[in-house]
């Protein structure tokens, strides 16, 4: 009998739905995934935005985003992190070129001196109807009725609608929305996927509907997992992600 995590996220509720197996090679026995360069891009469009959103908001110009990158990388090892990837896609210079573009895209969805983030990498603990939870927050703003917009930053390109619908695709932030009613009491009105790369939002507004879809994987999830942790019995999902799992080499489905 295995122990079930003290806490789920909504990323690891995905893991779980996408593949049992994945998950309890991640969460249960704890082994760990190496860095990508997809990973290590959107890890440092993150940190560059966190700290540009907390300069006057006057200053908050593109040279002044460009003078950020240039700091971050330097004080956080970036160039030393990419090049101890196990796969690089390119060069340092392509890595570098590949995150500016991603943040000068950032003015096509909003005017950053018009725009105060109220919240970035918050931190939420919360029970959603028991379950216990737990994950960060990229951004929130409250809006003019006193609501919640929850925002996500993707430095990739938009999931495929022929495998995976809106609810999935929103599912990790309308788990946001109600871990933070849960925590805070706060409401949201909307949430959005901020896609870097293209310079694209998509949002949808939160209804009681889809909160209920939301709570509702929470909840199965949560379930699944107990029972498989209780049966030692964790279904592994073959599909063609599987070519890209860096558990593929010691998964029982390709053994």
């Amino acid at each position: 009998m295995f122990t079930p995590p003290a806490y789920l996220s909504p990323s690891s509720i995905n893991t779980y739905r996408e593949c049992p197996q994945k998950f309890k090679f991640s969460r249960i026995d704890g082994l760990q995934e190496p860095p990508t360069w997809h990973t290590h891009l959107g890890t440092f469009v993150h940190e560059v935005l966190e700290h540009f959103y907390q300069v006057d908001a006057d200053d908050r110009t593109l040279d002044t985003a460009r003078s950020l990158a240039t700091a971050r990388w330097k004080e956080s090892g970036w160039e030393e992190h990419v090049n101890g990837l196990l796969k690089p896609l390119g060069s340092i210079t392509d890595f570098k070129k590949a995150a500016f573009e991603c943040i000068t895209n950032l003015w096509q969805l909003e005017d950053p001196q018009q725009t105060e983030i109220d919240g970035m990498e918050h931190e939420v603990l919360a029970e959603v109807d028991g379950v216990a939870m737990k994950g960060y927050i990229d951004r929130f703003i409250f809006g003019d009725d006193g609501k919640v917009v929850i925002g996500d930053y993707k430095t990739g390109n938009p999931p495929n609608p022929r495998f995976k619908s809106e609810d999935e695709k929103f599912f990790q932030l309308l788990a946001y929305a109600l871990m933070l009613e849960a925590a805070d009491q706060e409401e949201t009105s909307r949430v959005q996927l901020l896609y870097l790369k293209l310079g694209a939002s998509h949002e949808v507004t939160v209804t009681p509907v889809k909160l209920a879809i939301a709570r509702g994987v929470i909840v199965e999830t949560k379930e699944a997992i107990d029972n498989a942790c209780t049966t030692e019995s964790f279904e592994c999902n073959v599909t063609k992600l599987c070519d890209w799992c860096h558990f593929k080499p010691i998964c029982p489905a390709h053994q």
